[in-house]
C-alpha cells in the first residue's frame, strides 16, 4: 500500500523567508484538519497564505483520487528565499538608499497517512463483523432467547458470586489486635 502525495507551490510571495518559516514550523507533521485549525486561528500574515496553499494541496490530493481526505497529513513544508525587489529611497545630499523587499517560495506536500488508513480499515471491518453478528442473532432470535432463559426443571438462576471485602481496621491498629 503506497501513500499518495500531492503538493502545492506558491512562488514570489511578498513575505520574508524568516516570517514564513515561523508559520511553516507550526503545521509541519500535523494532520490536515489540525493544520487547517491552527492556521485559521493564527494571527500572522503568513498564516492566511499558508492556509490557502494548504487547501490547494488538499484539492490536488483529491484530484489524485485519495480515498479519504481526512487521513491526509502535512508531510513536508519548506520555504525558500526568492529574489529581492530592490527599491530606492531618496536620502540627504542627493544620495539614495536601497531597500530590499524580500520574496519567498513556499511549498506544502500532503501525504496519505498509511498507518491511520490501515487502522480505519480495521475499524470498518470490525464494525461490519459486529453488524453481521447482530443480523445473525436477529434471524435466530427464538433459539437465542431459549438458550438465555434458565432451565424450567430447576427454576433457579445461577448462583451469584460473593463479594469479598476487607474490613478496615481503626486508625493506628493492625488487623487482629
Amino acid at each position: 500500500m503506497e501513500a499518495i502525495e500531492a503538493s502545492a507551490t506558491l512562488r514570489f510571495h511578498r513575505i520574508s523567508q524568516q516570517k514564513a518559516k515561523l508559520v511553516a514550523d507550526m503545521i509541519r507533521g500535523r494532520k490536515v484538519e489540525d493544520a487547517v485549525r491552527v492556521l485559521t486561528f493564527t494571527d500572522k500574515r503568513g498564516a492566511r497564505v499558508m492556509l490557502k496553499l494548504l487547501k490547494s494541496a488538499i484539492a490536488n490530493a483529491e484530484g489524485k483520487h485519495v480515498e479519504d481526505p481526512e487521513l491526509l497529513q502535512v508531510s513536508r513544508v519548506w520555504v525558500n528565499k526568492g529574489p529581492y525587489l530592490r527599491r530606492q529611497m531618496p536620502r540627504a545630499r542627493g544620495r539614495a538608499d536601497t531597500l530590499h523587499r524580500p520574496t519567498a517560495h513556499i511549498t506544502i506536500v500532503v501525504k496519505e497517512d498509511v498507518e491511520a488508513k490501515r487502522l480505519a480499515e480495521e475499524r470498518r471491518a470490525a464494525q461490519e463483523a459486529k453488524k453481521a453478528k447482530k443480523r445473525a442473532a436477529k434471524k435466530g432470535q427464538p433459539e437465542a432467547a431459549k438458550a438465555a432463559a434458565p432451565a424450567p426443571e430447576t427454576g433457579e438462576a445461577p448462583a451469584a458470586k460473593k463479594a469479598t471485602t476487607r474490613k478496615k481496621s481503626p486508625k493506628g491498629k493492625k488487623d487482629g489486635e
